[in-house]
């Protein structure tokens, strides 16, 4: 696990310096470069295989192919038996090596070959081309600025930054994407040179050309039907237990975030299975937290079932006034997202330095808000468009909430996804100034969503049509982004066994109506789960480690809200209607719950861009 960086330049070597230092708490424990007349790239390296032969930059063996790479590959070992065979002569245990000898062996195509998360750097001086890649689903997190014939590239933004050939100015479609989705979007970062490289993509840059191409394709093509169930769930367990066994890999010490909730309780149950020792668990605890807030009551059941080496922090609203502008800074950009695995990162970093995670099945299985909402709006609107009765309709889990869903019937899905976000885009417009909306007023999420939305190769099933597009746009944006930066700003590896591609390409070849059914959310994974977990487990509403925000900031961080969101600050940019966030500000605090995503997605902007005139 690293940090990598570089330039389309052999020069300057302080700039690289610099590059990497920026982001030593990716790597504390070595770092190196390679430099050339074509090419400068740099690495810092947190030690998880090999811990000391595995020095980067690697190369073969006449030293024409040099790559750095952040991440793991976790089948390196079968990997490198394959190439051996081949006649390949290996000098480090470390799986970066088999980087190098299956890109000489099999070219681009060895990407297909790897299980794992990276960002990868290729140097290859026989073609004097540079090769960067980022795994499939956006694990790990690659961010460049191309301009002329200059390529440069970072883990972080805030490393790219470090170059004096890149711009701060702001972008201001990928702020316009942030009040609604709460994250700044790929390809978009918040400065118009910084591009985020999309999952499943790499950038060649030969000469003086530099060509984005897509390596990998996800399909949404269904492949089973009901009668397959009970082979499914046999499937899904058995690559589920392969997946963790992989990612079990390590020579530093290993443990597990543990929610409570039936996927991080699942993880942690096969874990236990293959673990020699007691699994070091971990729970996120908050003081002064509402009745139903039970995670770590839950996380003690599961801990206890499988006699783990159990831990807990709590956090109060304190810790999160305190650190808030650290953690935004850490995050390079506006981020209105999950937050709290900052502090339980940087706790659990006292025992382990690796832990698996229960992140991204809500999103394969179907989980969310907006999932649930999937079959009553559609039926709500085919009831419409055939005459029928609505009254006569099945309404799920909204069927004391029927005028929401008719309300929300009156949009395409790409629209209605943002009632579950912060600001629709009729809602932006409330929000925004005259001047807001001169900047912001020409763009549209609803679009950007669609286009996505419109991709996807199926078009019969509604549900996973939204899967789709969360896996494209929810999944790298907003959990695996907070999942990297804030763990890795401890110095934490995560790996996330429910994003093996194997998982990833079952599960989104699964019909929707085995993933909610009825009113059962991850129906087909919670009969996985049933294998592993306490039946109080597989019963408990879904929390996970989400701070208790609209407690918190109507409590003891009530001064804050008005201070950051008042006529006084929000005047360094005027970008909003002061009427309208004093208003939404008043009715938060009085005790409406359902604007706590709004009034933290513009408290999250304000600190930001005052950060942001800071660093000019």
């Amino acid at each position: 696990m690293c940090g990598i960086c570089g330039y389309t330049s052999g020069e300057r070597l302080e700039v690289l310096k610099k590059m990497m230092t920026s982001m030593n708490h990716r790597g504390p424990n070595d770092s190196g470069y390679f430099i050339d007349d074509n090419i400068s790239c740099g690495m810092v390296r947190l030690s998880i295989i090999d811990l000391l032969g595995g020095h980067q930059p690697i190369s073969n063996e006449d030293g024409t192919i040099h790559v750095i790479f952040n991440g793991e590959i976790f089948n390196y070992i079968e990997l490198r038996g394959e190439l051996e065979t081949k006649g390949h002569v290996f000098s480090t245990s470390s799986d970066t090596e088999t980087i190098v000898h299956a890109y000489e062996e099999y070219g681009l195509t060895f990407l297909h070959k790897l299980n794992g998360m990276f960002a990868i750097a290729i140097w290859d001086g026989r073609e004097r081309k540079l090769v960067l890649i980022r795994d499939r689903y956006g694990v790990k997190p690659l961010f460049y600025m191309a301009k002329g014939n200059m390529l440069v590239f970072g883990s972080e933004i805030k490393t790219v930054l470090c170059h004096p050939a890149v711009n701060r100015e702001i972008d201001y479609e990928a702020l316009s994407h942030y009040f609604s989705l709460r994250n700044i979007p790929a390809p978009f970062t918040v400065y118009k040179d910084i591009r985020s490289l999309l999952p499943g993509h790499m950038i060649i840059r030969d000469g003086d050309s530099c060509e984005v191409v897509q390596w990998y394709h996800l399909s949404m093509a269904p492949k089973w039907t009901e009668n397959d169930e009970q082979l499914l769930v046999d499937r899904i367990d058995g690559i589920l237990r392969d997946s963790i066994k992989l990612r079990l890999r390590s020579d530093v010490n290993y443990g597990a975030y543990l929610s409570g909730g039936i996927d991080s309780s699942t993880v942690v149950g096969i874990m236990s299975e293959y673990s020699p020792k007691p699994v070091k668990t971990f729970s996120l605890a908050f003081a002064d937290s509402p009745a139903h807030k039970l995670d770590a009551y839950y996380a003690r059941i599961v801990a206890r079932k499988f006699g783990t080496e159990h831990y807990e922090y709590v956090m109060d609203w304190r810790e999160l006034q305190r650190e808030l502008p650290a953690v935004i800074t850490h995050l390079d950009q506006p981020f209105a997202g999950v937050i709290s695995s900052y502090w339980l990162s940087r706790f659990m970093h006292q025992y382990v330095t690796v832990a698996l995670s229960g992140d991204g099945a809500d999103d394969l299985f179907a989980s969310y808000g907006h999932h649930r909402l999937v079959w009553p709006v559609t039926a709500v609107q085919r009831a419409l468009h055939s005459g029928n009765r609505l009254e006569e309709l099945d309404y799920g889990f909204f069927n004391g909430k029927r005028d929401f869903v008719l309300g929300l019937a009156q949009y395409q899905p790409w629209e209605w996804r943002l009632a579950y976000a912060a600001f629709m885009e009729h809602e932006k417009k409330e929000l925004l100034s005259d001047n807001g909306m001169e900047v912001f007023g020409m763009y549209s999420t609803g679009t950007f969503l669609r286009d996505i939305y419109q991709r996807c190769d199926i078009g019969t099933d509604d549900l996973n049509n939204m899967l789709y597009l969360d896996i494209n746009t929810l999944l790298p944006n907003e959990i695996l982004y907070f999942n990297d930066m804030l763990s890795m700003a401890n110095s934490m590896e995560v790996r996330t066994p429910f994003l093996d591609y194997r998982i990833v390409e079952l599960a989104c070849s699964i019909p929707g109506n085995l993933k909610i059914r009825g009113r059962t959310l991850k129906y087909i994974l919670r009969r996985v789960a049933a294998r592993y977990v306490p039946e109080e487990i597989l019963e408990r509403p879904k929390e996970g480690f989400v701070l208790p925000k609209n407690t918190w900031l109507r409590e003891g961080m009530a001064e804050m809200v008005r201070d950051v969101l008042s006529a006084a600050r929000l005047s360094s940019h005027g970008f909003f209607n002061q009427d309208y966030v004093d208003a939404l500000v008043t009715k938060f605090l009085r005790g409406d719950d359902t604007l706590t995503f709004k009034v933290w997605t513009l408290i999250i902007f304000q600190i930001w861009y005052e950060n942001y005139l800071d660093m000019l």
